[in-house]
């Protein structure tokens, strides 16, 4: 079943390279107010490159694809090719999207820069004054304008500036050359091309320092800096796709705006899981006499039921891990027992990763008596040397009712996907696992904290682990609720109760990893949530400008893009040499591809695939 986060990040390539574009029209202010007539000459350059650009594209694709990052194209070679006749522009934009790329097979494939390629061309037919820029205060703004794209790829971009900037200083350079030898203009976009150049820092740095500081300290000749670019973009089409990164190092790698604000007081609570009851909307309150009763039945456990008991009920009452995995928690409680290493940690998982999901937070708060005692019957089979809870947030926790546990605390940062299971065994214990390597084997035993409340009812009441807690939530409005079901309750008959008159019903382990249920959709053991909103609108754009982000943004530090090409041609048993196998499935790529791509579910695929 194909999962997806339910929202994706506003900003697109196409509305980096609509701002790219604005940009450059400010670098020609100083040209056209002193030639206006070029204005007429640069809309002709424009139509006839996006001519070409949607003509090769729809050949292709059989379908309009937008030419904005062609009208960049034609907005950098304009500006460097002031002096050129209109026919010889004409020539270089021809040059610069057939053979700098629609030759490679179009955007985000091409090897080399497409303006540096039409450019190279211009130089060898005219001969064109350099420096390409003549000092004018009207190219402030434009210089001002180009500083946030230094983000695209700013290793590479800072250190091109920093060799300028240093070769100026040896060769005793007057200052407005920074803006003559265009230090700005190619450190801000063409050193920041996210299709030809390098993601690898090191590398970046290095290039990108030697083409700048080369550039000033042969300042004769303007071949420096082209064939500076384009050796760089070789360089870099080599190890982006060469270079395979080490993936065992995972590391929680950015924030997502919680998509519903609330305080623990103001959840609501429902209780579905009695069908009899369906009439009216219980809230789910707690049993006061439950610290009295069971406490005594806490007792009981730690001194007189052994823990073959204890685990028996676990066993035979099948409590499953409610974090989403669903995996036996019998098994994995046994696999902690029989590893032989003495060094066992115990690792109560309440930090709730999923931006959308509210119930782990609220059972903490509400039903933390019981969550204790589930701890005090899984304590009572193994020796763990430590026990710790891990949390987001620790306002309005029973400090007091944890410590008789004893254990401790631990709030950890309010990253994703912190919480997934490696990432807080690093974050909690300072222990990293490889992607091959199983927690329980390594007599680290995490168990999420619902789970535990599951443990409770099953040791301490025989109850069978037949109802779960989830989070139900209508994103149109901005709300959310808890509520109790049985599983194999029909998904759009809860939300029907919870949220009436909502159609469109999706579902899944949270907000990252949903998927559209179907009228006939249930409540399994991996369900956590469910909601109502709009479809994501994953457009599926061909148009990969290869900007990285689905690599810096894994934490698992996969390759993604290297994997999902593999999975577009069929080359799945290839998707290992790029560890496919060790994906988390957080959902980090789709929700910050900039082409609006579900790509994790394709490398999930994958990793399925390989798997099997």
């Amino acid at each position: 079943m194909r999962t997806f986060p339910l929202m994706r990040v506003k900003w697109t390539n196409e509305h980096i390279m609509a701002a790219l574009f604005v940009v450059l029209l400010f670098y020609h202010l100083p040209i056209w107010v002193e030639k206006s007539h070029r204005i007429a000459g640069f809309l002709l350059l424009l139509f006839v490159g996006m001519m070409i650009d949607v003509g090769i594209n729809f050949i292709r694709y059989k379908r309009a694809i937008c030419a904005v990052s062609a009208a960049v194209t034609i907005g950098m070679l304009s500006i460097l090719t002031q002096s050129v006749p209109l026919w010889g522009q004409l020539i270089g934009v021809c040059a610069s999207l057939i053979l700098g790329k629609h030759v490679f097979g179009g955007t985000g494939k091409n090897i080399i820069n497409p303006a540096i390629t039409g450019l190279l061309v211009i130089i060898l037919l005219y001969d064109i004054p350099y420096p390409f820029f003549t000092y004018s205060v009207l190219f402030i703004p434009a210089v001002i304008l180009s500083i946030p794209f230094i983000k695209m790829r700013p290793y590479a971009s800072i250190s091109f500036m920093i060799g300028m900037l240093l070769a100026m200083v040896f060769n005793q350079t007057k200052p407005e050359y920074i803006i003559t030898y265009g230090m700005v203009f190619f450190g801000c976009f063409v050193m920041t091309d996210p299709v030809t150049v390098t993601i690898h820092p090191i590398i970046g740095s290095i290039t990108g320092f030697i083409i700048g500081f080369t550039t000033i300290w042969y300042p004769e000749s303007e071949y420096i800096v082209i064939l500076g670019v384009l050796g760089l973009n070789i360089i870099s089409y080599v190890a982006d796709r060469r270079m395979i990164r080490n993936v065992n190092t995972l590391k929680p790698k950015f924030t997502i705006p919680k998509i519903i604000s609330y305080q623990y007081k103001d959840i609501q609570a429902i209780d579905l899981s009695d069908t009899s009851q369906w009439s009216n909307n219980h809230t789910v309150v707690k049993n006061s006499h439950i610290q009295k009763n069971d406490m005594l039945a806490s007792l009981k456990v730690r001194r007189e039921i052994s823990k073959n008991n204890i685990l028996q009920k676990i066993k035979d009452n099948e409590v499953f891990g409610m974090g989403g995995g669903a995996y036996s928690t019998y098994q994995k409680i046994m696999t902690v027992i029989n590893t032989s290493s003495e060094d066992k940690h115990f690792i109560i998982n309440g930090v709730e990763c999923d931006p959308g999901l509210i119930h782990d937070y609220w059972l903490l708060r509400t039903c933390i008596q019981e969550i204790c005692m589930g701890i005090e019957a899984v304590s009572a089979c193994v020796n763990f040397k430590s026990l710790t809870i891990a949390v987001k947030d620790s306002k309005d926790l029973d400090y007091h009712q944890i410590e008789q546990t004893h254990c401790k605390i631990k709030v950890v940062s309010d990253t994703y996907p912190m919480g997934a299971e490696r990432i807080l065994i690093r974050e909690v214990l300072n222990k990293q696992l490889g992607g091959d390597e199983i927690p329980a084997t390594k007599g680290i035993l995490v168990l999420n904290v619902q789970t535990m409340y599951s443990i409770y009812e099953a040791v301490y009441h025989n109850k069978k682990a037949d109802t779960r807690f989830l989070t139900v939530a209508n994103l149109k409005e901005c709300s959310a609720k808890v509520v109790k079901v049985r599983l194999g309750m029909k998904l759009n008959e809860i939300m029907e109760k919870i949220y009436p008159g909502a159609f469109t019903v999706f579902a899944g382990g949270g907000f990252m990893q949903s998927y559209l249920s179907e009228e006939d959709t249930v409540v399994d053991e991996k369900v956590n949530y469910i909601a109502n909103a709009e479809f994501p609108r994953y457009k599926e754009s061909p148009l990969c400008s290869h900007c990285g982000r689905c690599t810096l943004h894994c934490p698992a530090g996969l390759q993604v893009k290297e994997i999902v090409d593999l999975m577009n041609q069929g080359k799945i048993i290839e998707t290992k040499k790029y560890h496919a196998d060790h994906c988390i499935s957080c959902g980090s790529c789709s929700y910050t591809c900039l082409a609006g791509r579900n790509l994790s579910a394709k490398v999930m695929a994958a990793k399925k695939a390989l798997q099997a």
